[in-house]
Formats: structure tokens, C-alpha cells, sequence
């Protein structure tokens, strides 16, 4: 973790509204922060208790947030408790030019505090079995927009991949599910609750700035992939990558495509996993900063080039897009809507096909970001995007051909 960056965050330690408190290193979190703390202890009924928190490092899993477990242990009046918090706070000052870290963390705010109390709504109304609902790690509603506020499922189990991975296909099948109930429940929403859906989601727009510095980081990204690839090829890459500059800022943001609510960064980092016997069980999808109203099939061809290599895709991504259409469809069913209504099979071929090359320009895009060698992981807010100088790690190389190999065959490029 940064620790130039830690130091701008002072605090003091907590007077708590309980019989007993004893803490240990709550300065490392802002005051702001620590009255939150507060009130939830408080609404959690704690009598007396320890508390006690720690910074987390993800080495690169994690570029917009500096963050920390918070744990409290002691008694309420019923016995003996504890509640494991997680807590991801706002990097002091807003200097990516690329987006506005204060908006990113207020929509992710406004998910967890607005928008998933109304997906649990419309689930409960419709009946939908705790097994196909959307699952979404629980929020405290003392979120505040300097700062996330959940609980700690690490606690009871739940952790992510290392990112260089190549994911599993449970995991991905587990992953797709919910990314298909995402989407089924988003376009339920807008049937179901139309003025709500007009008054707030709509509103989301996309949250890149599509400026020169973003152009930098994919010029940048885009050399150190061509240096990869054989002669023959290089060309044909530069040359489609300039033109993919321009069709994914339509991709974003042509209000022709389909529309609905999107997560945006949907990769295997952003999905909680939990598993028995070395087998997965569940996954949870995380971070909202970036959700907007936007073409769904963007989430689906992100998380498979972010995710997979050429062999895992030869092998499994048609039946991974025939899972996500049907999570879909299974989704919209509890809520008595036909996909034919909201998501024609027709529409969903077609915007797949035209939409197929943001899966490259993806993986140029976050690639510095995923390979960047253990420990020199870029510092963002410190360097603009266009000059962040990422030393990437060989697994990289063998990624890359695959993707550009995959468009050519696919006769894309």
C-alpha cells in the first residue's frame, strides 16, 4: 500500500457511546470514517467490545481505494458478538484525468445504499429462491461518499484469484450466472418500477473521459503488445487498435444499443469466490464505481478477454454465452417477463457481433493493470495514465498473442 498516501489520512481514536472500548491503530482511518465505525457498533448493540484494524495490500488488485478490515468483538445484551467490516476509503484528491474518482465512489455508494435495497425489494416480491438471486455482499448503510462500508465475507471464507490467472470454468460459469441475473434483474427493474429507473439509472452515464491521456495509456499499452507479435502481424494490430479507439467510445455511449444497468469492470478481481474442498461453491461480484446505464453484452466480452486465454476460449466461450443468455432469461421469468420483450435472441447475436472487438481493446486497456510485475504495481493519481511505465510479467506475452490470434481467425482484424 502507498504509504505517501496513507500519511494524508489522520484520525483519532474513538470515544464510543458503550461501556468499554478498546482500540488498536483506528488511527489509521479518517475521522469521517471513524464516527461511521461508531454508529455501527452502536446500532449492532455492543456493550462493551474490542475493536481493531489493519490496511489491506492486494498488490495491483486494487488501483481507486486505499483499504482496511475493521474488527469488533465483545457483547451485546443476547451474549457474545462480532462483526467483521471492510472499509474502502477515497485516495485524498481527485487527480485521474481519465475519471472522477469522487463520482466513481458516490455511484458506488448509491448502489449499495439505494440501488441493491431495491433489487432485494423486487426479489422478494417475485419470490426468487436465495439460490438464483443476484448475491451481493452486505452494506452498511453508514456508507458515506468518502468511503464503502461492508461486511468482511474474507471472514467467512471468500477471497480472490491471483489476477495473472487464467480463471477455472466453475468460476466462470458461477461468474456468468450472476452477471445474467445483473442484467435480468436490471431490465425487471425498468418494467417493474419505471420512475425509478428514469430518475436514477438512466442518469448514469459512462464513466471514462475518452481524452488524451486515456488515448496515451492504450498507445502506450498497445506498443508494449506489438512487440509481441510477429511481423505479419504488428500492422494489422496498430491499425485495428486505432480503429477500435473510436468504436468503443460508440459502443459506450450510442444510445441505439441495448441499454440497462452495467457493472463495467466485471473481471475476476471484482468477483469474491468461496470455496469447499477446493472446489467453488459461490462467487460475489464487488466494486460498483463504475456501473452506468449502458449496453450489457460489454460486461460479458470484458470478463472473458480480462479472464481467459485462447485455449479456455476455444473450448468454452459459446457455451458461456449461451449460459449468460439463458441466466437472463431464467431471471426475467420470476417476474413473469419474456426475454423476447426486453432482449430479443436476434438483438443479443447481432450486438455481440458488433460489439466483439471492445474483448481486444479491453485487455489493451486494463493489461498493464493485470500483468504488472510483483512489486511495481503503477501508482495512479501519481503519473498521468499516459505516462504510467509498467514492467510486465511474461505470462503477459503468450495472453496477448492469443486475443490478437483469437480476432484474426475470427475475421475481426
Amino acid at each position: 500500500m502507498n504509504e505517501h498516501l496513507m500519511s494524508e489520512y489522520p484520525g483519532t481514536h474513538i470515544e464510543m457511546e458503550v461501556k468499554s472500548c478498546n482500540c488498536e491503530d483506528m488511527n489509521l482511518l479518517p475521522v469521517k470514517i471513524e464516527e461511521a465505525i461508531r454508529k455501527i457498533v452502536k446500532k449492532e448493540g455492543y456493550t462493551n467490545h474490542n475493536l481493531s484494524t489493519k490496511s489491506i495490500s492486494t498488490d495491483g488488485g486494487n488501483y481507486l481505494g486505499l483499504l482496511y478490515e475493521v474488527n469488533v468483538t465483545g457483547y451485546t445484551e443476547d451474549g457474545k458478538k462480532e462483526t467483521n467490516i471492510f472499509v474502502k476509503c477515497i485516495i485524498p484528491g481527485d487527480l485521474l484525468s481519465v475519471l472522477s474518482v469522487i463520482d466513481i465512489f458516490k455511484t458506488e455508494v448509491f448502489f449499495y445504499n439505494d440501488l441493491a435495497v431495491v433489487f432485494d425489494e423486487i426479489q422478494n416480491e417475485a419470490n426468487v429462491p436465495a439460490k438464483e438471486r443476484y448475491n451481493i455482499v452486505k452494506s452498511f448503510q453508514e456508507s458515506i461518499p468518502e468511503a464503502i462500508i461492508l461486511e468482511n465475507i474474507s471472514k467467512k471464507g471468500y477471497k480472490t484469484g491471483f489476477r495473472m490467472d487464467v480463471i477455472s470454468l466453475k468460476f466462470a460459469e458461477l461468474s456468468i450466472q450472476q452477471l445474467g441475473r445483473l442484467h435480468g434483474l436490471s431490465f425487471a427493474l425498468e418494467k417493474l418500477k419505471p420512475n425509478y429507473f428514469n430518475r436514477k439509472i438512466r442518469s448514469l452515464s459512462v464513466p471514462y473521459n475518452f481524452n488524451e491521456d486515456f488515448k496515451g495509456l492504450i498507445t502506450n499499452s498497445g506498443q508494449v503488445i506489438s512487440e509481441c507479435l510477429d511481423d505479419d502481424v504488428r500492422e494489422r494490430f496498430t491499425a485495428f487498435l486505432e480503429k477500435l479507439w473510436h468504436d468503443v467510445q460508440r459502443y459506450y455511449n450510442d444510445q441505439k444499443y441495448k441499454r440497462t444497468i452495467v457493472h463495467c469492470d466485471y473481471r475476476a478481481n471484482n468477483i469474491l469466490m468461496k470455496e469447499i474442498g477446493g472446489e467453488i461453491i459461490d462467487v460475489v461480484p464487488v466494486d460498483y464505481q463504475f456501473i452506468h446505464y449502458g449496453c450489457p453484452l460489454t460486461d460479458f466480452i470484458y470478463f472473458i478477454f480480462l479472464g481467459t486465454d485462447q485455449e479456455f476460449r476455444k473450448n468454452h466461450l459459446e457455451d458461456l454465452k449461451d449460459l449468460y443468455f439463458d441466466s437472463i432469461t431464467k431471471m426475467l421469468k420470476y417476474f413473469n417477463i419474456e426475454v423476447k420483450s426486453v432482449f430479443p435472441t436476434e438483438d443479443f447475436e447481432d450486438l455481440y457481433r458488433e460489439l466483439i472487438g471492445l474483448g481486444l481493446f479491453s485487455f489493451v486497456q486494463v493489461m498493464p493493470f493485470i500483468f504488472a510485475v510483483e512489486g511495481e504495481i503503477p501508482e495512479l493519481g501519481k503519473d498521468q495514465l499516459a505516462d504510467v511505465n509498467v514492467k510486465c510479467d511474461e505470462r503477459m506475452k503468450e495472453r496477448a498473442r492469443g486475443v490478437v490470434d483469437d480476432f484474426i481467425r475470427w475475421g475481426v482484424m
